[in-house]
């Protein structure tokens, strides 16, 4: 179906994302391509669906050579693409983005009611099952992804190409979409998953493509290479590190949560008497299906937005009425579920994104050091061995998961008292989620009190002291990680089948 034939991609900057690249890929299939962040899977991805141009080499399609210049140009050739990061419009509705830029016409004027049976034909097509009407900033995570794809497919697309899909889902969830990935593959798309999950990777692909540094590492059939080959081939080496749970360094809590309830407008942020306590040195872990409650715990406990019932207590003092800069300046830090969106700007250099907030560390009367300030980022940069151009690159330039270790280092670095860590390893490779686990558990070492919010059970259970899993904004559960406890064990409290005594 498709084959890539020595595609290289240099930036005008010199940085090197690719490097004679070359593979097929059989029709029919589900092809998946690992590799760490930076190593050029979704650059390659960029160039497929016509969102970049290659500096060299070739693509052909059914054995005709293709150049998709344009997004337009890669539909018209039966491509379509799920990105990680959504390209949604949430002020419209469901129909409308997915069929923005190729909507029935009426003389001069939309066809809405044509339109709308459009969106629900292929809903019913890919048994995807929408509403139409709906705006698309009240859709959940998982609702948003579906009209992703809809609009992925809305083109009688051939070729699906999906970054990260599970990235956003909850278990549940991710079953639900895999089987719709086989039925799609069983109706005769091809599909290129790209995903840095080995067990996703086993379950789905019948080919495993490799990346490391711009290059294919490897390229084999899934039955005939082992988990440990694959992650070999991706990182160099095999296995992750070993981690120790920390344990709570104090009887007296850090914060204290009691009766909180928010009346959001959105249901997913609603939260209705909930009470927690989190020590000194330990993990406190939240589980629970997209929109459980999860965002509008967040949103209260960085002051984003004041609870309507309910007290929240720092060392035992309240702090209510504090927004985030107060919170902050009492040791908050937070590491948020959206990278860009909410941890820092795409348009700012490396430099102003990992120091901001410490920047008057680096002032000299009213100017700041920037020579001082960059030295500052390059050492960042070397630690968490960020793959960039350099501490003056704009954060929009890099990968995802190299911006989500930028981010990290900024709220790592502050010595917090109060962390709390959403979705810290969405979307990144395997060394790199290593890595800021670590740091995680070296701040919980360190007296900080931590709460860990992740979709992926198993992050959960690797890195939390006590488990608590929401459901509908109410806690149904509050369990104590021991061996005992699994993502099965997880999964009623999750999906409100089972409430713990």
């Amino acid at each position: 179906m498709i084959r890539f034939e020595h595609v290289s991609k240099t930036y005008p900057n010199g940085t090197v994302a690719l490097s004679d690249v070359g593979f097929s890929v059989a029709a029919g299939t589900i092809h998946a391509i690992c590799g760490e962040n930076g190593a050029g899977k979704s650059t390659l991805m960029k160039i497929l669906s016509g969102l970049e141009l290659p500096s060299a080499g070739s693509i052909s399609i059914n054995g005709e050579p293709v150049r998709p210049d344009s997004p337009r140009a890669a539909a018209a050739l039966g491509i379509g693409m799920v990105h990680q990061h959504f390209s949604l419009i949430g002020s419209l509705t469901v129909t409308e983005n997915i069929l923005l830029g190729q909507e029935p016409r009426r003389g001069p004027f939309v066809d809405r009611a044509k339109a709308r049976a459009r969106v629900l034909d292929l809903a019913a097509r890919y048994s995807l099952d929408v509403d139409p009407d709906a705006k698309l900033a009240t859709l959940s995570v998982a609702a948003q992804q579906k009209v992703e794809i809809l609009k992925a497919l809305s083109r009688d697309t051939r070729i699906l190409i999906l970054d990260e899909p599970t990235a956003v889902l909850s278990p549940p969830e991710t079953e639900e979409l895999f089987r719709r990935l086989v039925a799609l593959r069983e109706s005769g798309l091809t599909i290129l998953f790209i995903s840095h999950k080995l067990k996703e990777v086993r379950a789905l692909a019948q080919q495993v493509t490799t990346l490391r540094a711009g290059r294919v590492s490897g390229d084999a059939p899934m039955s005939a290479i082992s988990d440990d080959e694959i992650a070999r081939l991706v990182m160099g080496e095999a296995g992750t590190s070993a981690i120790v749970r920390p344990e709570p360094q104090s009887a007296e809590a850090r914060i204290t949560v009691r009766g909180l309830t928010l009346r959001a407008r959105d249901a997913n942020d609603r939260l209705d008497a909930i009470d927690l306590a989190i020590r000194p040195g330990e993990i406190l872990g939240i589980a629970g299906v997209d929109g459980s409650g999860q965002r509008g715990l967040v949103k209260v406990l960085t002051g984003a937005c004041q609870p309507d019932a309910g007290m929240i207590a720092w060392d035992g003092k309240s702090v209510a009425g504090a927004n985030t800069g107060a919170l902050r300046r009492r040791g908050l830090a937070h590491l948020p579920a959206d990278r860009f969106r909410d941890g820092g700007s795409r348009r700012l250099t490396l430099t102003e994104n990992a120091l901001a907030g410490a920047h008057r560390n680096y002032r000299f009367g009213p100017l700041l050091k920037p020579r001082a300030m960059i030295e500052t980022t390059r050492g960042i940069i070397d630690r968490f061995a960020v793959r960039c151009p350099g501490p003056l690159a704009p954060l929009g330039a890099l990968s995802g998961g190299n911006a989500q270790k930028i981010i990290a280092a900024r709220e790592f670095g502050s010595n917090p008292r109060f962390l709390i860590v959403d979705q810290p390893t969405r979307g990144i490779d395997v060394a790199a989620a290593n890595f800021i686990q670590d740091q995680i558990v070296a701040l919980a070492r360190s007296g900080c009190a931590v709460l860990l919010l992740s979709a992926d059970l198993d992050e959960l259970l690797r890195l939390s002291t006590r488990i608590v899993v929401l459901y509908a904004g109410r806690i149904v559960a509050s369990l104590p990680n021991d061996p005992e406890l699994t993502p099965a064990r997880l999964g009623p409290f999750m999906l409100g089948l089972e409430v713990a005594a």
